[in-house]
């Protein structure tokens, strides 16, 4: 299976670095896409699933802002989170490579989670913060690929006697579409 791996990588880069195909990745492109997520909690033996939406605005070559939104899906009463919604806002530094971007990111936000260890069953909103990477495959100027990681720290504070820490690995990818709002590039 590794062997599969590296060979569709090597594949992958030899596409996307061999051909000699106008690059879209230029100021004012912006992307979006909306995905199905599986998020591995760190702190507990727990999966849980968001429906995951991003908004890239691209500013310059290797900078962008970013704002990402995941919902959570219906959990099992025996979960730690009952339900969350996580919003995050911040930047995002890419390296493109022709058409191939990879890309870092820092989000700081605001997470409304519920716990069923809870006693009160209250929602609570507290801030998180993110740290991601991806990279992102620019196939036209109006769809790309995409894989994406992020780690979020959040933590409900209202929990009595258990630890409220709910850090996650959020993994996303899919297609992604592209809009250029600038004349001068599309």
């Amino acid at each position: 299976m590794k062997i599969v791996i590296q060979i569709c990588f090597c594949l992958l880069m030899h596409t996307a670095l061999g051909q000699a195909q106008k690059s879209y990745i230029k100021p004012g492109l912006i992307s979006t896409s909306l995905t199905l997520s599986p998020a591995k909690m760190l702190n507990r033996n727990e999966t849980n699933y968001y429906v995951s939406a991003y908004l890239i605005g691209r500013l310059d070559k290797n900078l962008s802002i970013r704002s990402e939104t995941h919902v959570m899906l219906p959990n099992a009463e025996t979960k730690f989170l009952k339900n969350n919604l996580r919003y995050m806002f911040g930047m995002e530094y890419g390296i493109p490579v022709g058409n191939l971007d990879f890309h870092v990111g820092f989000m700081p936000g605001l997470a409304v989670m519920q716990s069923n260890l809870s006693r009160s069953n209250e929602f609570e909103v507290s801030p998180l913060i993110s740290f991601s990477a991806g990279m992102k495959f620019y196939v036209w100027k109006f769809f790309n690929f995409f894989v994406h990681a992020n780690y979020v720290r959040s933590e409900l504070n209202n929990l009595v006697g258990v630890s409220g820490r709910a850090d996650e690995i959020v993994f996303t990818g899919g297609l992604g579409y592209n809009i250029q709002l600038l004349k001068k590039y599309r």
